[in-house]
C-alpha cells in the first residue's frame, strides 16, 4: 500500500500541481492511519478500527475528521484507477465552532494602524489586502509586482492549483500597494529582504504580534479576513456567483458557507430586536 501511496503523491504533485502543504496533509492522514494498521489488510473494519483507536486516544473530532478527509482522498483514488471498493470513512459528528469574522471595530484598528518599520509596512499591506480582496494566505505571498495593473485596478491571483484568477481593487488600495512597492525592487511583492519568499510561521509571528498589540483575537488567523470579506460581500447585497469567483472556489457550495452565516447573524439580529420589542 506505501507504494501505492506514493504513485498518488507523484500524480497529485505533477499531474494536479497541489501544493507541498497539501501534499505533506495527505501524507500526514495516510500514515496517521497507517500506524494503527489500517492498511495491513485494507478494509471498511480496518478504517473503522482505527476510528476507534483515535478515538481511545483522545483525539479530537475535529482532528479526526480533518485525518478522514485526506484518507478518503486517497480511498477515493484507489477507487477510481486501481479499482479498490469504495472505502470513504463517513466524517464524525460533532458540534462545530462558529468562527467569528472580524467586525468593524477591529478592521478600523487595523485600518488605522501607522506601521513603522519595513517588516510592519510588508504585514500591514498584506492585511489590507486580504482585508479587501479576500486572498488566501499563500495567494499573498506569491503575488508578483507583474500581476498587478495599477491602471484598471487589477490583480492575478494565483490559487489553488496553479489556477490564475483576476480581482479588483480600490483606489484607496492602489495608494497603498505603490507606496509600499516603493520599498524594493524584488518581483516578489510580500518577499524577505533578499527577494525570497516569506516563509509562513514568520509571517505567523509577525501577524500574532500585531494582533496583540492591538487587542484583536481573530479566529482562524489569516483565514479570518478572508472570512470577514466574504461576509461583508455577501451582507452588502453582493452575489454569491460573484463572490464565488472573486473567492477562486470551484464550487458554489463552498461559497454558500458564507451565506449560511450571514443568514444566521441576521436571525439572531432580527430575534433580539423582536424581544427588545416585547420587553418595551
Amino acid at each position: 500500500m506505501n507504494s501505492l501511496f506514493e504513485q498518488f503523491i507523484k500524480e497529485r504533485r505533477y499531474l494536479r500541481n497541489l501544493s507541498e502543504k497539501t501534499l505533506q496533509y495527505y501524507s500526514e492522514s495516510f500514515q496517521s492511519f497507517n500506524l494503527v494498521g489500517a492498511f495491513e489488510s485494507l478494509s471498511k473494519q480496518s478504517l473503522q478500527n482505527a476510528v476507534i483507536a483515535f478515538r481511545e486516544r483522545g483525539l479530537s473530532i475535529g482532528g479526526i475528521n480533518a485525518y478522514i478527509r485526506g484518507v478518503n482522498t486517497f480511498l477515493n483514488w484507489l477507487n477510481q484507477e486501481h479499482s479498490y471498493e469504495n472505502f470513504s470513512l463517513k466524517l464524525l459528528k460533532g458540534s462545530k465552532p462558529i468562527l467569528r469574522s472580524l467586525n468593524d471595530e477591529e478592521l478600523k484598528a487595523i485600518f488605522r494602524y501607522k506601521p513603522k518599520t519595513l517588516t510592519d509596512k510588508r504585514l500591514h499591506t498584506a492585511l489590507l489586502l486580504m482585508s479587501e480582496n479576500g486572498l488566501r494566505i499563500n495567494e499573498v505571498l506569491t503575488l508578483e509586482r507583474s500581476k498587478i495593473d495599477f491602471d484598471n485596478l487589477l490583480l492575478t491571483v494565483t490559487g489553488k492549483g496553479n489556477k490564475d484568477r483576476i480581482v479588483p481593487f480600490s483606489y484607496e488600495l492602489r495608494k497603498v500597494l505603490f507606496k509600499y512597492l516603493a520599498s524594493h525592487k524584488f518581483e516578489l511583492i510580500f518577499c524577505t529582504k533578499n527577494g525570497c519568499k516569506l516563509g509562513y510561521e514568520n509571517f505567523l509571528r509577525d501577524f500574532n504580534n500585531l494582533m496583540k498589540k492591538l487587542k484583536i483575537e481573530p479566529d482562524g488567523a489569516f483565514h479570518g479576513f478572508r472570512r470577514t470579506f466574504a461576509t461583508n460581500y455577501i451582507r452588502n447585497g453582493g452575489s454569491p456567483l460573484i463572490l464565488q469567483r472573486l473567492l477562486g472556489h470551484t464550487t458554489l457550495q463552498q461559497t454558500s458557507v458564507y451565506v449560511r452565516l450571514v443568514t444566521e447573524d441576521l436571525q439572531k439580529e432580527q430575534h433580539r430586536t423582536s424581544l427588545l420589542n416585547r420587553l418595551r
